[in-house]
């Protein structure tokens, strides 16, 4: 017993003698940073993770509202006051046109073509407006106006558009005619009624509109590349581990 003791002191003590580098200030500056490296990546393969997951919980929202029946617009609004719960829903709506007050989402793209979404005002029997978006018409092209008299459309509900971090800003003030997105707050302005909270993306109208629009894309379902992202991170963390053994063993056996 006492053998084995001596001879197990014996071997870690040589252990010691042979890695007594790695407290080096040098090696100790590199264990900080493959922790550094490692805990960061396996943060961005959480994150990754995280919106992995949020994007299945909202397809899984998408598809449920996409397939439900359409239904009048006021009844929608009534049982779903708040945009966000509204958006995505299929309505019928009837009114007219205000002709006047035409609007222009620019620097958009569909099909792998540049070119703008017209946007016109549809007065309810209520007097409120709802902005409605009556497809894509490619550069160069032109678009006539909306009909008039009164109409009944069908398509989805959306939520007023925010600003992303870096996009272009519409002018705060004055009277726009171009817009990069639909800023509800931003286009009551001027307009001469109230706005509802949300706003259309035409599917079909009675009678026709022009033919030249395009209805705008339907909504994806794809769960994007981000579980592939978090297998990628995972991977360059096991990589760092792994650099880090491979150094440590060259170390030793030099």
């Amino acid at each position: 017993m006492c053998s084995y003791l001596f001879t197990l002191v014996v071997h870690r003590t040589k252990l010691c003698c042979v890695y007594k580098f790695l407290f080096r200030p040098k090696w100790i500056a590199l264990h900080v940073l493959i922790v550094a490296l490692v805990t960061i990546m396996l943060m961005l393969a959480n994150w990754q993770l995280d919106r992995h997951q949020q994007r299945v919980a909202f397809n899984k929202i998408l598809i449920e509202r996409v397939d439900a029946p359409t239904q009048p617009l006021e009844q929608v609004l009534g049982e779903f006051p708040v945009a966000s719960d509204a958006e995505w829903r299929s309505v019928v709506v009837t009114g007219e046109y205000l002709q006047d007050h035409d609007i222009q989402i620019v620097n958009v793209s569909q099909g792998g073509r540049a070119g703008f979404d017209p946007i016109t005002p549809l007065q309810l029997s209520d007097g409120r407006l709802i902005l409605i978006n009556r497809g894509f018409i490619p550069l160069g092209g032109t678009v006539q106006q909306a009909p008039t008299g009164s109409v009944t459309l069908q398509g989805r509900l959306r939520a007023s558009s925010a600003k992303r971090l870096g996009a272009i800003s519409d002018a705060s003030s004055g009277m726009l005619t171009e817009v990069q997105r639909i800023d509800l707050e931003r286009l009551q302005q001027q307009m001469p009624s109230t706005l509802v909270n949300v706003y259309m993306e035409m599917q079909s109208s009675l009678p026709a509109d022009d033919a030249a629009l395009s209805r705008i894309a339907e909504p994806t379902f794809s769960n994007g590349p981000h579980l592939g992202y978090v297998g990628q991170w995972v991977l360059f963390s096991l990589c760092a581990l792994g650099g880090w053994f491979a150094i440590v063993r060259r170390e030793v056996t030099n």
